[in-house]
């Protein structure tokens, strides 16, 4: 298919704006799908090497966020992942401890800041979903969209919880409205957790937007079980052979040539089966 790279004004781009480009923070893809469009965002940590390769591959292939109608990443600096494609800038340096009762990253002051550019960029706002999704998950957005098709926004907004145990990082997706009732009251949020937790919730982000959007800003929270395998989330037997043609996305893979092993299978499974 044919894809280009743009900016904010992406679908008015002129025959100049062409795929030898540098300075463009968000990837368009000219198949767009009105209803259950997708736009999709990574964080990527320059400290982890294996991130910066594990994105510029999937930007080579066109997969994962890459396969979405819009895409960004943002770091903590300007990166060139591919021609006509950089990183967004987010002013952090994108460092965390890990703490709480499961050692978990407590990485949520970082995402708050991640988001609040996302909310300035408003590239999301094109889109009727938003999908943040983490580099080492082998996500297959064409599943994602048969699923979202079903959901109907609402006044608040709408989110979508993974796993049995609450929400998981490594795939989130939400409504546009959704985006913006984070984006707008998520300081709401940190009061009200501060004054729960007596100081800060030692949570992950995952559990914080979770928590925030159903148990304070009452977005509708629907569940599927096929949005995620994950090693958390006691996956069936043999999920990371990635053949699960139901499984939107499958987490983690971190090292390079094992994603691409995944990948492959799972972007491929649905033509080897027959399913469409």
């Amino acid at each position: 298919s044919s894809l280009r790279a743009g900016g904010a004004g992406a679908g008015n781009s002129s025959a100049a704006d062409n795929s030898t480009r540098h300075s463009a923070k968000t990837f368009t893809s000219f198949a767009q799908h009105p209803g259950s469009s997708l736009y999709c965002f990574a964080v990527m940590r320059p400290h982890f090497a294996s991130e910066q390769q594990l994105l510029t591959m999937q930007y080579k292939r066109r997969w994962s966020l890459f396969s979405c109608d819009e895409a960004a990443v943002y770091s903590n600096q300007a990166i060139t992942l591919g021609p006509g494609f950089r990183t967004g800038v987010v002013a952090s340096n994108l460092v965390c401890g890990k703490g709480g009762e499961f050692g978990t990253a407590l990485n949520t002051p970082i995402f708050l800041k991640v988001w609040a550019k996302v909310r300035e960029d408003g590239d999301f706002m094109r889109h009727e979903w938003t999908v943040k999704v983490d580099p080492d998950a082998v996500f297959v957005p064409d599943r994602l969209r048969k699923i979202v098709a079903y959901h109907r926004e609402s006044q608040r907004g709408v989110y979508f919880n993974n796993c049995k145990y609450g929400m998981h990082g490594p795939l989130e997706v939400f409504s546009r409205n959704a985006v913006v009732s984070w984006t707008s009251y998520s300081q709401q949020c940190v009061q009200h957790f501060w004054k729960v937790c007596e100081g800060p919730c030692k949570w992950g982000e995952d559990m914080f937007i979770d928590q925030c959007l159903w148990k304070v800003l009452m977005v509708d929270r629907h569940f599927d079980v096929n949005l995620l395998r994950e090693d958390h989330c006691d996956p069936p037997a043999g999920w990371k052979s990635c053949q699960d043609a139901a499984a939107v996305a499958f987490h983690p893979f971190k090292d390079a040539a094992m994603y691409e092993d995944c990948a492959n299978i799972a972007n491929n499974v649905d033509l080897l089966d027959g399913s469409a």
